[in-house]
């Protein structure tokens, strides 16, 4: 799938299940060429996402809901992500 395809697939996941006021998702699979697990086709990807739903979570909980929200993405499209997750008063 095209890169920008799974950008798109991401962002819409995560906006439907955490609401973030500020959600920015890049693509870092170039920086990862030859990476063993690129060659499965999944993707590298940075989330940086604030969303009031991480109040009063901490990091690993933040970081299970970013997972849960991506589903299945996580066994097709995403091979590895960097998750930067923030509540708006952080």
């Amino acid at each position: 799938m095209e890169q920008s395809n799974r950008v798109s697939l991401i962002e819409t996941a995560l906006t439907q299940a955490l609401k973030p006021t500020l959600l920015n998702v890049q693509d870092d699979s170039q920086a990862h060429r030859g990476h063993a697990g690129a060659a499965s086709g999944g993707g590298h990807f940075i989330v940086n996402i604030v969303s009031p739903v991480f109040e009063g979570k901490s990091a690993v909980q933040r970081h299970r809901m970013v997972y849960e929200a991506l589903g299945n993405l996580m066994q097709t499209d995403i091979h590895a992500v960097n998750i930067i997750a923030k509540t708006p008063t952080e």
